[in-house]
């Protein structure tokens, strides 16, 4: 398969995904900036892979991970996690794998309909992605907290182009 697309994440992905959490821009963004210990991170993802509220996907370009997206689902509702690997940061990686975590949510969370995210008030570039998909900002005393009724998304078949993989989905 080639261009942009998700895939469930794998026991294989868990350097992969310790990595990128670890990543200097990853904490500082994140609601909770503390490194994280690799054993914190096998206890949390073995539950990941079991879990039936929770979903971790990897994003790919061709054959190569360019991101992580997880759902974690509570009756109608989607919270959206998601991170891109440095050297891929600020090419419209983000704004695809939002499109494509909606695309999962209306598939692998039959009963959610509305996703959200939060957002620290520091992280302009996530601001942007949200509203430039219509998600509606709640300003929160450290962060915005984007949602937005969810609904089946096309990727732009332009990016895909631009950066040489083909359709998505």
């Amino acid at each position: 398969m080639e261009g942009i697309f998700l895939r469930d994440a794998v026991q294989e992905d868990a350097e992969f995904l310790f990595n990128l959490v670890n990543d200097s821009e990853c904490r500082g963004n994140s609601l909770n900036p503390q490194k994280i210990t690799w054993n914190e991170h096998m206890d949390w993802f073995r539950g990941i892979l079991l879990s039936r509220t929770q979903k971790q996907y990897i994003l790919m370009d061709g054959i190569t991970p360019v991101g992580q997206g997880r759902l974690e689902a509570s009756g109608e509702i989607c919270r959206i996690s998601y991170s891109i690997i440095p050297e891929r940061r600020g090419c419209g990686y983000g704004k695809a794998l939002i499109k494509l975590l909606n695309n999962a949510a209306v598939k692998d969370f039959q009963e959610c309909n509305r996703c959200f995210g939060e957002v620290l008030k520091e992280n302009i570039a996530s601001q942007k992605i949200f509203e430039e998909l219509g998600f509606t900002a709640e300003e929160r005393e450290k962060f915005f907290w984007y949602n937005k009724r969810i609904e089946y998304c096309k990727i732009d078949q332009e990016f895909n182009q631009k950066i040489g993989g083909g359709y998505c989905y």
